[in-house]
């Protein structure tokens, strides 16, 4: 990028770009430099090969680029297990509405109460600040926020307190469709704010 910004202001006396976005080396878990001589090269297509692509563009997204990237199986293995609870959280939201019809089954948001309703607010919540740093290239905020809602907020209470509800309760229970409800919101900003990210997922 300096190349071109030396160039453009020495001919036109402007900058060719409006923002430039840097970042650190890609370095070994010790934070040295990688070197095929000293053996701590760790190949993307190896990776690819291993984890996927969205494990590594999650652990792109994750890592704060603002210093040198540290990379390693470990590191790798620990953006796995954090994928794996973003897809699993995925595939629960997914597989609780299979007899769910938006059109005609939703509750609407004035109707919802309790915990249907603070986990809807806080989805909006984390849409906004999700956003936010997107606007301000905080993708490890991004990633880091987007983790913490599937962990904290869905699996450890919204969906734990409402397996009941929507295994047991009759198909048409208006609580059970407020929860579908819940979930397909919830699934939808999801699908929105990880798809920068995780296109393929």
């Amino acid at each position: 990028f300096q190349s071109s910004l030396v160039a453009s202001v020495g001919l036109k006396g402007s900058s060719p770009y409006r923002q430039v976005l840097t970042h650190g080396f890609v370095v070994d878990s010790e934070g040295h430099k990688m070197s095929k001589s000293v053996g701590n090269v760790v190949a993307p297509q190896q990776l690819l090969q291993e984890y996927g692509a969205d494990i590594l563009r999650l652990w792109t997204a994750m890592a704060d680029f603002r210093e040198d990237v540290r990379i390693s199986e470990e590191i790798m293995a620990r953006n796995s297990d954090s994928y794996r609870k973003i897809r699993n959280t995925l595939r629960f939201l997914l597989g609780n509405l299979a007899d769910f019809d938006p059109s005609t089954d939703a509750v609407a948001g004035d109707q919802l109460t309790g915990l249907d309703a603070h986990v809807l607010r806080a989805a909006g919540r984390l849409a906004e600040e999700v956003q936010r740093a997107y606007l301000e290239y905080d993708f490890s905020g991004v990633s880091h926020r987007i983790l913490n809602f599937c962990s904290v907020d869905l699996s450890s209470l919204y969906l734990d307190v409402n397996k009941d509800r929507l295994y047991c309760e009759h198909p048409l229970d208006p609580a059970r469709r407020a929860t579908q409800t819940v979930l397909f919101r919830v699934a939808e900003c999801l699908a929105t704010l990880l798809a920068p990210i995780l296109s393929f997922t």
